[in-house]
């Protein structure tokens, strides 16, 4: 009977090795270039009609450097381009540090897209460098990059754009831990009421931009955790406010709605639960804004 139960034991325990080293395998070399497109209606506060059905692709933290290599984020790219969608935002993080070219190279997957309404972006605490203090000069690299690539870079500022003869803003923020994020600049162009759009790297200062005037946000920087632990969650978050990690959130009773991409690249090649994200989002008028104050997560 002894060794009966000594046998079970000894394979009770090889099995749970075999499960855990399968698991590793998983969570490093399968999951973290599993992308997942997740297809969602981004109701919109004051949207036109002519805006009505307008498709957003969106991706975050591409994060390109020495562990996140650039074949990999151009079979991304490639894939959002197939989507054909009316404009594209890229939310930051576009580089870990600005060594080896890499902004360059990173700038040049943008050439791959050609949304008729352009592609828009935001700078991520990661584009300005990995030190502390910020180092801003250091964002310089990747801005003049996207640029020279045609991609619409918003630094504390609006553009208008118009369909149909009406209007959305596209508006563009600095990123939160820059220390240079002014909403009141970003917003100083856009009428009151005005239907937005707005980039916006750390969902941390959603609800700061939400009061401002922003209707729907765009946003990255969690990577959803890169890791979540079934019925517990993320045990790692970069942000303050743990309840918004992925997916779609209702801000408030004034209808505005934060969306955050769990990012394509990463800064640890792990990923468990919480597969890498291209975000196709269909803009819809919001038929009730004041429903709920509920977060919607979703993706």
């Amino acid at each position: 009977m002894a060794g009966t139960t000594r046998r079970r034991l000894l394979k009770t325990a090889g099995g749970l090795v075999a499960l855990g080293a399968g698991l590793a395998v998983y969570a490093r070399y399968i999951e973290p270039t599993w992308i997942e497109v997740v297809r969602r209606d981004l109701p919109a506060p004051n949207l036109p009609a002519a805006w009505d059905g307008v498709r957003v692709g969106l991706v975050a933290d591409l994060h390109h450097g020495t562990r996140v290599p650039l074949d990999y984020l151009a079979c991304g790219i490639d894939r959002l381009a197939s989507f054909q969608t009316d404009l594209v935002a890229v939310v930051g993080d576009f580089v870990t540090t600005r060594d080896g070219g890499y902004a360059e190279a990173v700038s040049g997957l943008m050439d791959r897209l050609a949304p008729p309404l352009g592609v828009w972006a935001c700078l991520g605490n990661h584009d300005y460098g990995i030190g502390r203090p910020v180092q801003h000069g250091r964002a310089g690299a990747i801005a003049r990059a996207l640029s020279a690539h045609g991609v619409h870079l918003l630094r504390n500022a609006s553009v208008r754009l118009a369909r149909g003869g009406e209007a959305l803003w596209i508006v563009g923020l600095e990123d939160l831990w820059s220390g240079r994020l002014n909403a009141a600049d970003a917003f100083a162009d856009v009428p009151p009421g005005a239907a937005t759009l707005t980039l916006c790297h750390n969902p941390d200062a959603a609800d700061d931009l939400a009061r401002a005037g922003a209707g729907s946000i765009l946003s990255g920087h969690t990577h959803g955790g890169q890791v979540q632990v079934p019925l517990v969650g993320p045990p790692i978050l970069p942000v303050r406010n743990r309840t918004r990690y992925e997916g779609m959130h209702r801000l408030g009773a004034g209808g505005a709605r934060l969306y955050i991409n769990r990012g394509l690249g990463w800064l640890r090649r792990v990923r468990f639960g919480c597969r890498p994200e291209i975000t196709i989002l269909t803009l819809r008028r919001a038929t009730d804004p004041t429903s709920g104050a509920n977060p919607e997560r979703g993706g």
